[in-house]
This record gives structure tokens, C-alpha cells and sequence, in this order.
């Protein structure tokens, strides 16, 4: 009887510090999100099969939808728990999508801007780009369409997007 109860107590409590440990684990995004440094270059969560850990850090998604025909955007929220990306505590991802436009936006617990210089501007190989702004905010490159760096200190936030 008295083993039994011991046995118990030892599973219980390896069962605690399990689940403890998982907690204190936290997801880091920046794998997925690493091709955002290079030019603005980012993943489609909402297309893409988001590996096991990464859907883990998830504890909520909202889908709304906007616009009529050509102007119809998609925007996907995901509310994130213990997660990080590129070194900082990341709460939320969010995916626009419209006709010919996109964003990827991601919400830090604190100002991001201190990593503005591990984001590169865009290399166009037939060099038909104009840098219109390059600056600590972040950039835009315009040509046959447009991309964007933004380092928003209002909301915590850096973006990447482009549009025709």
C-alpha cells in the first residue's frame, strides 16, 4: 500500500515537472519567418502546413474578411502563447491578403527597431527597383510594384508587404 502510494506520488509529480518544463519551452518563429530578413521575403501561414511546434504556440485564429471583388482582402490572425521570433517575445502574426497586395505583420511584446539592421532591402536582378526610403523605419522599393520594411514603435510591429 505504502509503495503504491509512493509510486503514485513519484508519477504525479514527474507529471508536474513535465508539463512545467513544456510550458517554459518557448516556440521560436524565427525559422519560419528567417526569409523576412532578406528582402522582405515572407511565408504564407495560411497556405502553408505550419510545422506541429509552431501551430503548438497558437492559442487563437481569426479570419476576417473585407472588400468585394478585386478589393476583397483576407486578413488571418494568429494570437500566439510563449513564442519568439529573431530573438524577442512575438504575442501575434497577422497575414493580409488582397487581389494583388499582401502583408506579413508580427507583434511584439516590445519595441522591435533595435533589429532593423538584420533586415536587408530587396535585390531585384534585373535592377529595376528605386529605393524610395531607407531609413531606420524601414524601406520601400518601388518598380513594377512595391515592397515594404515597417517598423511601427506605436504597436510594436514590423511588416513586410508588397502590392502592384
Amino acid at each position: 500500500m505504502k509503495l503504491t502510494t509512493i509510486t503514485l506520488s513519484m508519477v504525479a509529480a514527474l507529471s508536474l515537472t513535465s508539463c512545467a518544463t513544456q510550458q517554459a519551452t518557448s516556440t521560436d518563429w524565427t525559422p519560419y519567418l528567417k526569409s523576412m530578413q532578406k528582402g522582405c521575403d515572407y511565408p504564407n501561414p495560411t497556405t502553408s502546413s505550419l510545422p506541429i511546434p509552431y501551430q503548438q504556440s497558437i492559442i487563437d485564429t481569426e479570419t476576417r474578411y473585407r472588400g468585394e471583388n478585386t478589393d476583397k482582402e483576407t486578413l488571418t490572425t494568429y494570437v500566439l502563447s510563449n513564442a519568439t521570433a529573431f530573438g524577442r517575445p512575438l504575442n501575434k502574426i497577422e497575414y493580409l491578403s488582397g487581389y494583388e497586395w499582401s502583408h506579413l505583420k508580427l507583434y511584439f511584446a516590445n519595441d522591435p527597431q533595435a533589429l532593423r539592421k538584420e533586415f536587408a532591402l530587396p535585390v531585384d536582378k534585373y535592377d529595376v527597383n528605386t529605393v524610395t526610403k531607407n531609413d531606420s523605419s524601414g524601406y520601400q522599393v518601388t518598380g513594377e510594384g512595391f515592397t515594404h520594411l515597417t517598423f511601427d514603435k506605436k504597436d510594436n510591429s514590423i511588416a513586410c508587404g508588397f502590392g502592384v
